[in-house]
């Protein structure tokens, strides 16, 4: 990856964590073409090829719509803004026939005024779509048809460019990050359960004993009161269960530690 690539994608994942304005300027400033999770539009879709392109990106693990943007056949881009923004309830209120509900996306407005420090989106509109990568919920299906656009029940995913409807083996693929997904969260489910057991197991055990002085005969609430004395168990682990989680702690930085190295 050539490094021009390499700052335009750092520049696109500043701008998923937290979209604004200043992190969409940069982004525009640093795009070197159209990517796989990016896709950029001189104006909105119909919704039914709007609903390819979400559903394209959600089974390939999320992406970016930029309308305002077109892409010229030289592949170069022409920063042109919208004419006026789209109301976001609307176009999700048109979006539900073809979208499964787990779907996560969102839609932003970024409006430039006449200031703007970067010549080329002074007085312009944009407005940009997010695609949450949500791998739990893989693979997501178009829930309706739409003339040849869209098929229900079929699988899309973004290829180099563009949105196709999955082959065999790409599905293949859908499907195995669904399942490390999965294999993930129920070995860290097991991971805190194991925890979580661990540590009611330590509480069974008293740390320590109790043991009153002369006045053995005198109750324990007076023996309380006036002092007692505190004597280990000796059957207590000699490891506690705070000095194994610190212990835990310690070699799991290690771990990563070793990794960071490798790399």
């Amino acid at each position: 990856m050539n490094n021009k690539a390499k700052s335009f994608k750092e520049e696109f994942a500043k701008f998923c964590e937290s979209p604004d304005r200043t992190k969409f300027r940069e982004l525009l400033k640093q795009n070197t073409g159209e990517y796989a999770f990016i896709d950029f539009k001189e104006n909105w879709l119909e919704f039914p090829n709007l609903a390819k392109h979400i559903l394209g990106f959600a089974n390939s693990g999320g992406g970016v719509l930029v309308f305002g943007v077109k892409e010229e056949n030289t592949g170069s881009l022409t920063v042109l803004g919208v004419d006026s923004f789209q109301d976001k309830t609307d176009i999700k209120t048109k979006l539900q026939k073809y979208l499964p509900s787990e779907l996560q996306y969102d839609i932003h407005n970024f409006d430039y005024n006449a200031d703007s420090e970067w010549g080329l989106i002074r007085n312009k509109k944009f407005q940009v779509l997010i695609v949450e990568g949500t791998p739990q919920y893989l693979p997501f299906l178009s829930l309706n048809s739409y003339a040849e656009i869209l098929h229900k029940n079929r699988v899309y995913y973004r290829g180099k460019i563009n949105t196709e409807e999955a082959t065999y083996e790409e599905l293949k693929k859908i499907i195995n990050r669904r399942l490390d997904t999965n294999i993930s969260t129920t070995t860290e489910d097991e991971f805190k359960e194991h925890i979580t057991q661990l540590k009611i197991l330590y509480s069974f055990i008293d740390k320590y004993y109790i043991t009153a002085p002369f006045w053995e005969s005198i109750s324990a609430s007076i023996s309380a009161s006036f002092g007692s004395k505190k004597e280990r168990n000796p059957k207590y682990p000699e490891e506690d269960f705070e000095e194994f989680i610190i212990k835990m702690v310690k070699q799991k930085k290690e771990i990563i530690e070793g990794l960071i190295r490798l790399k």
